[in-house]
């Protein structure tokens, strides 16, 4: 058997196996921090499907403290009730449940809160932008009371294991970071005055827990920051943890300042914390829990095997398949739909005071009313267009038991997947499109080439249901000379088509930006225009920051505010002046590819359309519609 698959004992606790559910936020409780139906279904859903321990999103010990109006809280007893009953409903499924106790410091907002922020140092968060105000050590005990408080309450409510959060650059982290603080009494300067109040606060909190449940901490190995908490104080920290009670140390990394470290996108190495939990592991005698980007078999399997951590904290990765657990067990490594790392429908979602989705998962966040469940009535279910949207419907309908037909104009399926992935660090969209594909292999879809342009064109089929997907294309903006040979879209030029040596871009979005980044990877001198004041409109806040580091590092020149006037040979001519270049790239909008879907409704009974041949949008919007056409036939 794999060592995955043995227990692991922390503290009172023998876990059945080596997966936790890492703590990630999930937006999912009520309004104030209850536990509601949805948040009991979403974390039951995967105790069900055999992971060994799940941890909740942050649990709140103060309401000054909670970062999200959507997340658990724990700082009266009035809240018990109701974490007591997601305690019960995790435990009879199966699994274990621990609560991560904290308050997010100067990371919270008085904007969610309506209380002014409290820190160790009055240092405002730029990413939140708030004005947290320096804590008195008065505040300072009493705070301490509060966690200690909210472990006494969380062993009430019957969780099997308190982790008290050293990490993320909320409170307990931002003592401890020289990058927040900056105090001169006995709670700053050194790294022994730093840890002094986290270091009080967990060893109560173990006093408090002990023999009735498992205490932990989960700490940043490196905060990222030029002026933050090294993994070489983070050693000194975590043997100062174990001696005041600590059972296991769980690893994460980065702050709020650092974000992409902390929920790491696509560009972040798959595994890059196991080296810090290697080398921990020589260092403390409990158990080391290792994150980040935990989406591959192999390397899940070969950090327990090689001993360089004795647990995995996965979340995104029980997002996108909750039932990722057994199918490592059963060694189902093709059916396992891997997270790709995109972060739109989980943390992009949270921080926007939304509940998770799943780009690769419709379920995520809705287990109680998406299900698929055998069709009453099978049928013959045609489907138009082989992208994501198309293929989620293929894959759904046919496991309710349809017969189906899915039809493409082009030779694969995929969509628009390989131009999507072609940009530098894109490529794991692709294990979207691997899973997809395979599912429909392992299912029997029937797969057609063939361009359909009329209703007359389906007869053949003897469609019962129908269901369009036929996505979208790239249109040119009515701007005098677009039409010269030297104007290309930017979709032909992620497909492969050769530009000269300096290229503008018209268009600043998610495509021009990421064109840009194709191209400049590619060594061409690259001018991006766009006519609003920013670029970057409907990057995701993990990715922003790295991707405007990308393109200055390679001297990408932008004009913002900019109005063209007309595109000539060799340039582009702008209200304000001109920019010379080679070739002209077009990044500046889409039109749905719905020209004969009235045909094909007025012909036939049970027609719908999903994804951007609705409304040009994202593969997430494509694979909810495409669940949820199939889910109704």
């Amino acid at each position: 058997m794999s060592k995955l698959f043995t227990p692991l004992q922390i503290g009172p606790l023998t876990i059945k196996n080596r997966f936790m559910m890492a703590p990630m936020e999930n937006g999912l409780a009520g309004d104030g921090g209850v536990v509601n139906e949805r948040i009991i279904l979403f974390f039951e859903e995967r105790a069900k499907n055999e992971v060994g321990i799940i941890l909740t999103g942050s649990v709140g010990v103060s309401p000054e403290g909670r970062g999200l109006p959507t997340q658990l809280s724990i700082y009266d007893d009035r809240f018990i009730p109701g974490l007591k009953q997601l305690t019960d409903a995790v435990h009879e499924a199966g699994s274990l449940i621990g609560a991560q106790l904290y308050h997010a410091g100067r990371q919270a907002s008085e904007a969610i809160t309506g209380i002014q922020p409290v820190a160790p140092s009055a240092v405002p968060c730029v990413i939140v932008g708030n004005d947290p105000r320096e804590m008195t050590r008065e505040e300072i005990a009493e705070m301490k009371e509060k966690f200690v408080q909210a472990a006494r309450r969380s062993v009430e409510a019957g969780f099997d294991m308190i982790e008290v959060h050293f990490a993320h650059g909320y409170l307990l982290h931002s003592f401890m970071s020289p990058h927040s603080n900056k105090r001169t009494d006995e709670f700053g300067g050194s790294l022994e005055n730093r840890m002094r109040f986290p270091i009080a606060v967990l060893k109560e909190i173990a006093e408090v827990c002990e023999g009735k449940a498992a205490v932990t901490i989960r700490i940043s190995a490196d905060e990222y920051l030029e002026d933050g908490l090294k993994f070489e104080e983070v050693i000194t920290i975590c043997q100062e943890a174990v001696k005041a009670g600590a059972q296991a140390i769980s690893l994460s990394a980065g702050s709020y300042d650092s974000v992409q470290y902390t929920i790491q996108p696509m560009f972040i190495n798959q595994g890059f914390l196991v080296p810090f939990s290697k080398k921990l592991k020589e260092l403390v005698n409990v158990p080391v829990i290792v994150a980040g980007r935990l989406n591959s078999a192999n390397l899940m399997e070969g950090i327990i095997e090689k001993e360089e951590a004795d647990m995995l904290a996965i979340g995104r990765g029980l997002i996108s398949d909750e039932e990722l657990v057994i199918k490592m067990r059963e060694q189902q490594y093709d059916d396992i739909r891997y997270c790709v790392a995109c972060n739109q429908g989980c943390i992009d979602n949270v921080f926007q005071g939304k509940g998770i989705t799943c780009l690769v998962n419709a379920r995520a966040g809705f287990e109680a009313e998406r299900n698929i469940e055998e069709a009453a009535e099978k049928q013959n279910v045609v489907i138009i267009g082989a992208g994501p949207a198309g293929m989620e419907a293929a894959r759904v309908a046919s496991l309710r038991g349809h017969n189906v037909t899915l039809i493409e104009r082009e030779q694969t399926v995929g969509g628009k997947f390989d131009t999507l992935a072609a940009p530098p660090e894109k490529d794991t969209f692709l294990l979207y499109k691997d899973y997809l594909n395979g599912q429909l292999n392992k299912l029997g879809v029937k797969f057609v080439v063939e361009h359909i342009t009329n209703a007359s064109d389906l007869e053949k089929y003897q469609p019962n249901s129908i269901i369009i997907a036929t996505g979208a294309h790239q249109t040119t903006p009515p701007i005098k000379g677009s039409n010269l040979p030297h104007v290309l879209l930017a979709e032909d030029v992620l497909n492969g088509k050769e530009t000269g040596d300096t290229v503008a871009i018209i268009g600043g979005g998610l495509v021009g930006t990421e064109t840009a980044k194709y191209l400049a990877d590619a060594g061409k001198t690259v001018t991006i225009i766009e006519m609003a004041d920013s670029i970057g409109r409907g990057v995701g806040p993990t990715f922003a920051g790295h991707l405007f580091e990308f393109i200055a590092e390679r001297n990408v020149v932008q004009f913002v505010n900019a109005k063209i006037l007309e595109i000539t040979e060799g340039k582009i001519v702008l209200e304000t002046g001109e920019v010379a270049a080679e070739h002209i790239v077009i990044a500046a909008g889409y039109a749905p590819n719905n020209s004969f879907i009235d045909e094909v409704k007025t012909a036939f009974r049970n027609v719908q359309t999903v994804g951007d041949v609705n409304q040009p949008r994202r593969i997430i919007d494509a694979t909810e519609e495409g669940f949820l056409a199939a889910a109704m036939i």
